[in-house]
């Protein structure tokens, strides 16, 4: 999978070779009533588990009898694995050096179980906030000689690819000690992950996506500047993704919406799909541990800070219109809340998940959490000046 494909994963030590056991899971577990998560191992158990696959990895290559192995008694979702610095195999080389620091000699075979539903080492713990998918992965890190280690690894790129599925016995040993279904169960190296979830990304057509998630996971130094379709242009810059944040009158008069027809409700779709992409690429960075920055359009200095960003508009609010107008569009549930005080409109907009609740506190706090709120169920705007309305109370009900 990961032939002519390129991954800067440099900064892991070259003395080790990170690897997994994907194991595809049955989703519907993890979800409803009787919903539970992949058990975590205790200390015996992650024993006997390492057990298992050391013997499945030597009969597929010899070579592994000769080396050190690291892994723990649990099961991650991609999400906590590819993150930058990849944590989780960063984690397995410090276990071998520390275990190579105490040993007389040879190689180390550990395997890090849980007490009391906790593994020692805080980055080999899974995260209980993670939704779960089908995916399930069991890392492993190898250690050996730096001559040794470069032939086992081009060997695990080409036989883990062709034949790495783990044995039936180990794999019914799996499913029993993890509590879990396994439809299928692999060995897959890093890069074959990278380049598995490079493909997910490109069939779904977020590819610059994983151009921005491969610098982040390689803590590129360089900067990473890719453009969506839809305009907007995201940076991989200093630790974090950076982009502008339009608000609807920016991006509809002079942003990247400027030349989208105001007419027969086209400008709020387009302004719903470009939010649609913004809040996809923020969910998706989050949930791999990468920052998405806000910034003020043509203000690179000038990061938008909190969870939500007010906009003073420039139009006088109409007289007999709603104190609070909440617009929203589909699936996207609210894009922004217009708020009318002492003849002003400002247009709260929410910049992250919490930035809602935060909007409307921050609401109840200016006194209007009384008033006539209105959810026109679309994002209302004027066509002529291309900037957003408060509701007119003609028909609105008191919420």
């Amino acid at each position: 999978m990961a032939t002519g494909t390129h991954y800067k994963i440099s900064m892991l030590q070259s003395n080790f070779r990170h690897f997994f056991v994907a194991i595809e899971t049955d989703a519907t577990r993890y979800h409803g009533s009787s919903a539970a998560r992949p058990r975590l191992l205790g200390e015996s158990e992650a024993v006997q588990m390492l057990a298992h696959l050391a013997a499945d990895l030597e009969g597929l290559l010899p070579g592994f009898a000769q080396c050190s192995l690291a892994t723990a008694g649990a099961l991650f979702d991609q999400t906590q694995v590819l993150r930058p610095g990849y944590p989780v195999c960063t984690a397995l080389e410090h276990v071998l050096v520390s275990a190579g620091n105490s040993s007389a000699g040879g190689p180390v075979r550990i395997s890090l179980g849980a007490r009391h539903n906790t593994i020692p080492l805080a980055a080999l713990q899974p995260e209980d906030a993670i939704p779960l998918g089908i995916l399930q992965l069991l890392p492993m890190t190898v250690s050996a000689d730096a001559t040794r280690l470069a032939e086992l690894g081009a060997a695990m790129e080409d036989t883990f690819l062709e034949t790495g599925q783990v044995s039936a016995h180990t794999a019914r040993w799996l499913e029993s000690a993890f509590a879990v279904r396994i439809n299928h169960a692999r060995f897959m190296t890093l890069m074959d992950l990278n380049a598995m979830f490079r493909l997910q990304l490109e069939h779904f057509g977020f590819l610059p996506l994983w151009e921005l998630l491969d610098a982040a996971l390689s803590e590129q130094k360089e900067e990473c500047v890719v453009e969506v379709e839809s305009g907007q242009v995201f940076t991989w810059r200093g630790g974090a993704v950076q982009a502008d944040f339009q608000t609807f009158d920016h991006w509809s008069q002079s942003g990247s919406g400027m030349h989208v027809d105001s007419y027969r409700g086209k400008l709020a779709g387009a302004y719903a799909d470009w939010t649609r992409v913004l809040r996809q690429h923020l969910t998706t960075l989050a949930a791999h541990g990468v920052p998405l920055e806000f910034f003020r359009p043509g203000l690179p200095q000038e990061a938008l800070p909190g969870s939500y960003f007010i906009e003073t508009s420039t139009r006088a609010a109409r007289p007999h219109c709603a104190e609070v107008t909440e617009h929203s569009f589909a699936d996207l549930g609210t894009i922004c809340v217009s708020v009318v005080i002492d003849g002003r409109q400002e247009n709260y907009y929410p910049l992250r998940p919490q930035g809602l609740n935060d909007i409307q506190q921050a609401i109840r706090q200016r006194g209007l959490g009384g008033k006539t709120v209105s959810f026109p169920g679309t994002i209302l705007h004027d066509e002529g000046g291309r900037s957003l309305l408060a509701e007119p109370l003609a028909g609105l009900l008191r919420q």
